[in-house]
């Protein structure tokens, strides 16, 4: 166990009185402006203390509009009517926020039901690549998408006309309502995407407020790993998974033993990290093999999590894919953690326009 206090999660709650407050009176008041891209902090005490990064002028409501995103100031025209993400993460948010049949085409995982949220919405949906010539055949109005999407091309495709979006995904609560909002607005979908937000915000306290009654010093060890080509691989400070052990109670021991993303890890590291937990962030079929691998090795039967037989294989579409689904993750994961006090939660999917 760790004694260590977990993040002040304060901020979460005023900033979903604010979008409370928000919502009940003039939807694009809530848009302060902030011409910076960068960390925020989205609470306030007043509806205009809550900022939206990446607006430039948030008393635009009407088009065209413009936003700063990760590849500099992008002008916007016109209310886009045929979308491309090329990114999991994105298409999960952007499915949210728009009619379905905005989104014209998605990437090959966004089909695959293990990692994906939206794999039960998008089977007719075209399949594509990030290759420019793929991206152009399907004449898309704009494609928001990853911070990793390829400059040249993304310069290839601005000479054609095509506004490509970087929006950084972000796996803290603050930052995810951030990502919907910013996203809401460069959709035209402003008033659902505050809809999204409260939503995602009201789970995120909801949890928060079960998982402060546990002391401090009863919150495990917990350790997310994965394992491919004979690696172990774990997750550290900044990572998706990551994120979710703390947001659910837990403290996540790769952080605590320094490690950053999701870097390979050794036998000896795991040991070393002493988890009371494991978590095993892949399909059952080959999570149950390496548990099995785990569990057999005379070297980490004296680690909590392996000597109580305290591992469990979970979701990678809710602990690996990043958006704001790994709430859901959070919460399956408060009720392994704490089975009695996360009770009452009720894990569910999310609403859909």
């Amino acid at each position: 166990m760790n004694s260590g206090r977990p993040k002040n999660r304060l901020p979460v709650l005023m900033l979903l009185v604010a979008l409370i407050a928000c919502y009940s009176t003039s939807l694009i008041s809530c848009y302060a402006a902030d011409s910076t891209v960068g960390n925020s902090n989205s609470a306030g005490a007043s509806i205009n203390e809550v900022q939206v990064i990446g607006i430039v002028d948030p008393t635009n409501s009407g088009w065209p509009r413009t936003v700063n995103v990760h590849n500099g100031q992008i002008r916007i025209d016109e209310k886009p009517q045929r979308i491309i993400t090329a990114s999991i993460g994105h298409d999960e948010v952007t499915y949210s926020l728009v009619p379905f049949d905005r989104l014209i085409a998605v990437g090959a995982v966004s089909k695959d039901p293990i990692y994906s949220n939206v794999s039960d919405i998008v089977g007719d949906v075209t399949i594509i690549s990030r290759e420019p010539e793929v991206l152009i055949a399907e004449n898309p109005d704009i494609i928001v998408t990853s911070i990793y999407f390829d400059a040249k091309q993304i310069g290839v495709l601005g000479e054609l006309g095509i506004p490509v979006l970087q929006t950084e995904l972000m796996s803290d609560p603050e930052g995810q309502v951030q990502n919907i909002l910013l996203m809401g607005y460069i959709y035209g979908e402003e008033e659902r995407a505050q809809k999204l937000a409260i939503e995602v915000e009201s789970r995120y306290a909801e949890l928060e407020k079960v998982v402060s009654r546990v002391p401090d010093g009863k919150r495990p060890l917990v350790l997310a790993l994965a394992s491919f080509s004979n690696q172990f691989y774990g997750a550290g400070q900044g990572s998706t998974e990551g994120g979710i052990i703390e947001v659910a109670g837990g403290v996540n021991t790769a952080t605590l033993a320094g490690l950053n993303g999701n870097p390979v890890i050794s036998l000896e590291s795991i040991i070393s990290m002493m988890p009371d937990v494991i978590l095993i962030t892949q399909p059952v079929e080959s999570g149950r093999m390496v548990r099995d691998e785990l569990l057999s090795n005379a070297a980490l039967s004296k680690v909590p999590a392996i000597e109580n037989g305290n591992i469990h294989i979970v979701e990678p579409k809710l602990f690996t894919t990043l958006s704001f689904w790994n709430v859901l993750g959070a919460e399956r994961l408060c009720t392994i953690l704490w089975p009695k006090e996360c009770d009452e939660i009720e894990t569910k999917p999310f609403s859909r326009p």
